[in-house]
Formats: structure tokens, C-alpha cells, sequence
């Protein structure tokens, strides 16, 4: 047996899970949205173009995640800078929330959970550093809605969990429950609605909140009881900011800043580079340190999707899309055009008043969507993100703790570091739930530790990580790389 053949499960699935290309690469949480990035890289576009491209067909295609009408970040990386830049697009507090807080009527969902949208102008930040027009961009999850697509196993699951959600919010039914029940797996589903906003978007991204679709958002949530209003969507928009970082055993680490969750990655990552190999029960002490220390202000368990690209350039993309907890985001839907109003205003705010976190108008909520990037050296560079919630920071903290002590170059590490066995932090005891497949030590020093711990099948849990890889020894041709998470069913693909 030739001694390159991968053996055992874990190298088996990393092998699939991956992709290497010379002309670029592109990775999605849903396998359609990679193809699609992918055809903007042939097309002639570059990173921008196929994350913007991928990340709008995935608002049709797992439209509980992200949509619109929800939040993003990204993390962006010049061939030729020495650090990335972050990319912050959360809408700002409405007017009227603070007076919704001080009188106990800020909830974590429904009517006044509902913020003003900032992925519109997050992709529309992004598509101005690429190539091609935004109606091209947008042209295939136009018609994917208009057309017809097969409906994904997750968003039926979602819409199971959130069943009692949409149907106190859409009395009068909605797409996504036709009949009272979730559309099955596998159906051929038409977004009509959804297909004339995206084409609207297409056509015209700076007046989108300002014209049709805009209105209809405002209209929809002042009906139900909430504060939106046309003068708050002055509060949507778009920042290229600086990372934040810290230097350790994989070189320097950049995150996204706040009011994202990276520092308290950063936190971990510092903390665990001062030392050597350590135990998942040490791990999980120093997760739990900077749990602790942002646990009143980050406390948005997220409903959210990714999608990553790597250029022939050596360009690097990575994208954070989110409508919030629980999936459907508020539970609000506009009829009209089949949107998913998010709630990340609902979750993402304190209700104390004084507090850096209380809802002042403008302000931005703090959030658990971040990204993070490394350059652990010979030319290479690595960036990553992973969907999940409050659990975004323990899994990307998982991946990294995990590259520290390779024995390997990083970059050939980074696939099994996505699918080995990992675990998943519970916010309502601190317990844990482990995956099989953790080694037997392993577990018992999250158990000694952990005040409950769960098992769950091999590759259980809802981690949805995404890395590419720009692989370039210095002085050598390289290739782009991407690997995607084989718990949630993404795809990569490469040219």
C-alpha cells in the first residue's frame, strides 16, 4: 500500500471533505452555492465575486440561516499584505428600542427582536471589490428561486424546531410551512417572492432597503407591534476595520473585532499557546475563561451559514451570513417576498440600561460571528470560520488548539483538523456533548472537568467549520485549498 493513501475514517473523510486547485477554489454550506462561486472564478471574477455570488444563492437555498434580511462579517487577505482585513455589516439598534428594553418588551424573538438588516450592505461592500456587476452576481439565486430547487434535509429540520415559532408569527401560514407542516427534504421549492427581492438587489444594492422590498420589511414589523422604521435603516451599513491579534505557536493570529466574538477567541489562543500540548479538559477550562469573561454581552446563539473562496491571485474571502437564533431568525416572515426577518437585535443586545451593550440607536449588537487567519510561515496563509452559535468560539478554538501541535506543516493538517471528533459546550449547565471517535482519555478529561457530558455519534454535531488555504511555499507554484466541515453537507470546489 502506497504510504500517500489515507487510512482510518478521520483521514478517509478529510480526503473528501477537500479540494485543491490552481485557479482558484470555493466552499459553501450548501454544495450548489460552491458550483456557483466557482462559475464566477471562470467567469473571469475573483474571491469577491464568488463569495457574493455563493452567498446570495445560499439566502435562497437555506434561507433559515440567512437571508437579506439578516447580518454578516467577513475576513478578507491580499496575495501580497501581511494581515487581513475585517469586514463588519450588523445593523445598528432602531430609535426605538432602548424605550422597548426600559420597559420590558425587548424579547429574543418576535416583533421587537427585529433589527435593521446589515447583510445588504455587507454584500454590496464585498461586490465592490470585485469584477463583475451585482445582477450577475445575483443572477443564479434569482433563478434558482424563480425555477425551482430541491429543498435541503437542514432546512427541513429547522423548520421542524422552529414549527411553533413561525406559526405564532405567520397565522396566516407561510412559505416555509405550507399547510402547517415542513416542506420535506428533497421537495422542488419556487421562492417567487424571494426571486423579485434578490432581482431588485441585483439591480439596484445601495436603494435596496429604501425602495419596495424595504418598505415591506418596515410594514411587516410595524403591524406586528415592533419599532422598525424607515428613518433606522440609516443605521444598516458596511466597515472595512482593522483585525485585532496576537502572536503564538502558529505565528500571529487575526480575528474579527468587536463587537464580534473573535477576541475572545484570541483569548483562548493566547492562553493556550503559552504551553504545550494540552488535554481537551484543559481546553475546555480556557473556553470557559473566555466564556466568562463576554458571556453578558455575546450571547446570540446563531442561525447561520459561511461560504469561503480562494482566487488564482491568492486572494481570500470568508463570509459569516447569519438571520440569528433560532433559525428563522424573529419568526417573522414578509409574505410578499419570502423574507426572513432576523432577531439579532433581540438577541444580541443587554436590556440593562448603562450597560456598553444596551441598545443606544445606531449602535451595533454584539455578536458570536467571527472569523479568524493565520500565517504560520514558508509563504502560506490559512483562514477559517465555522457557523454554530454560541459554540462559533469552542469549535474554531478546538481547530486551532489542534493545528498548534501539529507535527505536520499546517496547511497539510487543516482537513483533519476539521473532522476529527470534537465537542460542543451547552450554555444552560456548561455541560458538554462529545462525539464518538474522541480518544477514551480524551473524554474522561472533559468529564472530570464538565459538569454533564453527552455523547453523540461520529460527526454529530452542528459545526459547519470552513478553511481555505492560500499554499504557497515561497519560491514554489502553489494551489488554493479548501476544506468543509462533513456534519452539515457543504461543498467545495476547485479549478
Amino acid at each position: 500500500m502506497s504510504a500517500l493513501r489515507p487510512v482510518g475514517a478521520v483521514p478517509v473523510m478529510a480526503e473528501q471533505c477537500s479540494a485543491r486547485g490552481v485557479g482558484g477554489v470555493t466552499a459553501a454550506a450548501a454544495p450548489q452555492a460552491a458550483r456557483i462561486g466557482a462559475a464566477m472564478l471562470e467567469r473571469g471574477g475573483n474571491a469577491y465575486d464568488a463569495v457574493v455570488a455563493a452567498a446570495l444563492a445560499e439566502t435562497v437555498l437555506l434561507p433559515p440561516k440567512c437571508g437579506l434580511a439578516g447580518d454578516l462579517v467577513a475576513l478578507s487577505w491580499a496575495p501580497q499584505a501581511t494581515r487581513p482585513e475585517a469586514l463588519i455589516a450588523v445593523g445598528g439598534a432602531p430609535a426605538g428600542l432602548a424605550d422597548a428594553a426600559r420597559r420590558g418588551a425587548l424579547g429574543a424573538t418576535g416583533p421587537v427582536s427585529v433589527g435593521v438588516p446589515g447583510a445588504p450592505a455587507g454584500y454590496r461592500a464585498l461586490a465592490e471589490r470585485g469584477t463583475l456587476a451585482m445582477a450577475q452576481l445575483a443572477a443564479p439565486a434569482v433563478r434558482l428561486a424563480d425555477e425551482g430547487f430541491a429543498w435541503a434535509r437542514i432546512c427541513s429540520l429547522l423548520a421542524e424546531e422552529s414549527r411553533e415559532l413561525l406559526g405564532v408569527h405567520n397565522p396566516d401560514g407561510t412559505v416555509y410551512l405550507p399547510g402547517g407542516d415542513p416542506i420535506a427534504p428533497g421537495t422542488v421549492t419556487r421562492l417567487p417572492g424571494l426571486a423579485r427581492a434578490m432581482e431588485m438587489f441585483g439591480a439596484d444594492p445601495e436603494s435596496f432597503l429604501r425602495g419596495d422590498v424595504g418598505e415591506a420589511m418596515i410594514a411587516r414589523v410595524r403591524d406586528a407591534g415592533g419599532v422598525l422604521r424607515a428613518e433606522d435603516m440609516a443605521f444598516s451599513g458596511a466597515a472595512w476595520v482593522e483585525v485585532a491579534s496576537a502572536t503564538g505557536l502558529l505565528g500571529t493570529c487575526f480575528v474579527t473585532p468587536a463587537p464580534t466574538h473573535g477576541p475572545s477567541l484570541l483569548d483562548v489562543v493566547q492562553a493556550v499557546g503559552a504551553r504545550g500540548p494540552l488535554s481537551q479538559g484543559d481546553l475546555y477550562r480556557h473556553v470557559m475563561d473566555a466564556i466568562a469573561r463576554r458571556r453578558a454581552t455575546l450571547a446570540d446563539p446563531s442561525g447561520t451559514s459561511m461560504v469561503s473562496a480562494v482566487d488564482r491571485t491568492g486572494q481570500m474571502v470568508t463570509v459569516i451570513h447569519s438571520n440569528s437564533f433560532p433559525q428563522f431568525g424573529s419568526g417573522l416572515v414578509v409574505p410578499e417576498y419570502d423574507l426572513v426577518l432576523s432577531n439579532r437585535a433581540g438577541r444580541g443586545f443587554s436590556t440593562e440600561e448603562g450597560h456598553p451593550n444596551f441598545p443606544r440607536p445606531g449602535r451595533k449588537p454584539a455578536t458570536t460571528l467571527h472569523a479568524w487567519a493565520i500565517a504560520p510561515g514558508d509563504g502560506r496563509r490559512v483562514q477559517g470560520a465555522t457557523p454554530g452559535g454560541a459554540n462559533q468560539m469552542p469549535w474554531n478554538a478546538q481547530t486551532l488548539a489542534r493545528l498548534m501541535h501539529r507535527p505536520t506543516a499546517v496547511a497539510d493538517a487543516v482537513a483533519e483538523a476539521v473532522v476529527e471528533a470534537r465537542w460542543e459546550w451547552r450554555s444552560d449547565d456548561d455541560g458538554v456533548r462529545v462525539e464518538e471517535g474522541m480518544a477514551d482519555a480524551e473524554v474522561e478529561a472533559l468529564g472530570a472537568v464538565a459538569p454533564r457530558l453527552e455523547r453523540v455519534g461520529r460527526w454529530g454535531l452542528r459545526s459547519a467549520m470552513q478553511i481555505v488555504v492560500d499554499d504557497r511555499p515561497e519560491g514554489a507554484p502553489g494551489t488554493a485549498m479548501a476544506v468543509v466541515d462533513p456534519r452539515t453537507g457543504g461543498g467545495v470546489c476547485a479549478l
